[in-house]
């Protein structure tokens, strides 16, 4: 255990007592808090007054037969401390906490979706993730869960936003999505409109969800790979280097170092391609179809790289547990490296752009402010957390892969409006190129992989990467067997899309695309 770790530690048995909680070390160097449930306000709230810049990573639930373990897992002193508490199957009841954190509104309602647990207190308990006409009483990641058939539906009532008005009052509602004009995934926001002011907005995500945490418990670890990459075309490697890592820690095996740079240089070509798609999509939000174009046909670069290492464009297959599935031939160095160099100059240039264009400043300068108090207690992540002053980067905070040998700059602005969060996009695409080219150039000798057992002994862990959107989190526990006990994955959308209310509420409706492209909302994350 760190020295953090060990004055974590300290600071809760200083105040509880051994007789109230219990703590323990979780691989890779974590701590977990045993406690009561009645304990896990004051607890949570002794990490908030110890630290200012503590908030929630996430919330795990685990099915443990006559009960349930609710996992409260907090990000502190750049680590993550877990608190677990366990709540009886017959009574699965336990204390909001969005009062002191309000980012955790999803991560509650997405727990009682599927576990079944009450959160006394919780501003809005409606469904968040399964469907209206899912049957009351079956929650699908308990493990007697019968999943229904297509014809076992539950009634639909009106939503009451949706059917009721206020008398004498300009209030207009505005149904965006789920069927959506300018996206092709599924997600609906209910916008009150009075003039153009926007008073209220209410999202609604899970129309397509596809159960893959629920799924990973029948396949192999192995199969568990490829699954979990197909969460997310655009961060996919990202998704299956933060299970392998899980994995790999549980085994306690080490990935060569060739392996580590190799898996570095793919996770960059994710975030230069990601950033760039979402930077031009941008420019389609705000009506600059021109910088749209531009950027996507420049974006083809990252991706003719991304084939040049993987063999594959978009969906790689490349991450293996215990390294990568494939070399990098010294004979395309020289291919790697020009491109990389005109990636550069295209980087540069939009970095200019968005900088200078009035276009572009006019449209999301001053628009959907959140300053730092507001974004910690909102629990964003990525380039919208550094983007309101957060300093907070799992590649610096808690490095993987490569990332504590390939030098870095950590991005960040203050203004944290629209304008700032794209700006951070595209001034880390150049840290992207320069971090890529210096791992291709310092590619360590050796094995690119080891062989590691198909069977993964007990235990557990908790793997964070630095995805494009922010960190992306994963909570393993094996149960000795090929496959996973529980595998719990918390995309940065997931966490980062509650902020869309504080963005949006008070703006103009006519600003609303600018501040919800600002996010870089990645919906099939979101209904992994």
């Amino acid at each position: 255990m760190n020295d953090v770790n060990k004055n974590l530690s300290s600071m809760i048995l200083e105040h509880f007592g051994k007789d109230t909680v219990q703590i323990e070390s979780l691989k890779p160097g974590l701590i977990a808090i045993h406690a009561s449930s009645e304990k896990n306000r004051d607890i949570i709230k002794t990490f908030l007054d110890a630290d200012d810049e503590a908030t929630l990573s996430a919330i795990s639930g685990v099915d443990l037969g006559d009960s349930t373990e609710v996992l409260y897992h907090i990000r502190t002193h750049g680590t993550i401390v877990t608190l677990r508490c366990i709540v009886p199957r017959n009574k699965p009841t336990i204390a909001s906490i969005t009062d002191l954190i309000p980012g955790a509104n999803f991560h509650e309602r997405e727990t009682a979706d599927f576990f079944g647990v009450t959160f006394k207190g919780h501003p809005y308990p409606k469904r968040l993730l399964i469907s209206d006409d899912w049957p009351e009483g079956v929650y699908p990641l308990r493990k007697d869960a019968e999943i229904p058939s297509p014809e076992t539906k539950a009634e639909v009532l009106p939503e009451e936003e949706m059917t009721t008005r206020a008398e004498g009052t300009r209030t207009v509602k505005i149904v965006i999505g789920p069927q959506h004009p300018a996206l092709l995934e599924p997600e609906r926001f209910l916008v009150d409109v009075d003039g153009e002011t926007v008073t209220k907005v209410t999202p609604r995500i899970g129309y397509c969800h596809r159960g893959v945490e629920k799924a990973t418990e029948s396949r192999t670890y192995m199969q568990d790979v490829y699954l979990v990459e197909r969460i997310c075309g655009i961060c996919n490697s990202c998704h299956s280097t933060t299970f392998c890592q899980a994995v790999e820690s549980i085994l306690d095996v080490e990935v060569p170092s060739r392996g580590k740079f190799l898996r570095t240089i793919v996770l960059e070509l994710n975030r230069i391609q990601s950033h760039f798609l979402v930077l031009g999509h941008a420019g389609h939000e705000i009506g600059y179809d021109a910088l749209f174009q531009y950027m996507w046909r420049d974006r083809e670069i990252a991706m003719d790289l991304t084939e040049i290492l993987t063999g594959n464009r978009v969906i790689t297959s490349f991450l293996a547990i215990g390294g990568v599935r494939r070399d990098l031939e010294e004979k395309t160095k020289p291919r790697i490296m020009e491109d990389l160099k005109k990636l550069r100059e295209r980087a540069e240039f939009y970095k200019h752009l968005f900088e200078e264009d009035r276009t572009v400043r006019m449209r999301t300068e001053g628009v959907g402010v959140m300053d730092k108090k507001e974004a910690l207690s909102l629990c964003v992540v990525g380039p919208v957390a550094r983007a309101s002053g957060l300093k907070i980067d799992v590649r610096k905070e808690a490095p993987y892969a490569a990332y504590g040998e390939v030098p870095y700059e950590l991005i960040s602005r203050t203004e944290g409006d629209s304008w700032a969060r794209l700006l951070v996009r595209a001034e880390e695409v150049l840290n992207s190129v320069d971090m890529i080219e210096y791992a291709v150039n310092n590619l360590p000798a050796g094995d690119f992989k080891i062989r590691v057992p198909r069977r993964v002994a007990e235990g557990e862990s908790i793997s964070r990467v630095e995805a494009p959107r922010g960190e992306l989190f994963y909570y393993v526990k094996s149960n000795g067997t090929q496959s996973p006990e529980r595998v719990k994955i918390r995309t940065p959308t997931v966490t980062n899309l509650y902020s869309v209310i504080k963005l949006t509420e008070g703006g103009n409706i006519a600003d609303v695309p600018a501040a919800l492209v600002s996010l870089d909302p990645c919906f099939s994350c979101t209904d992994r």
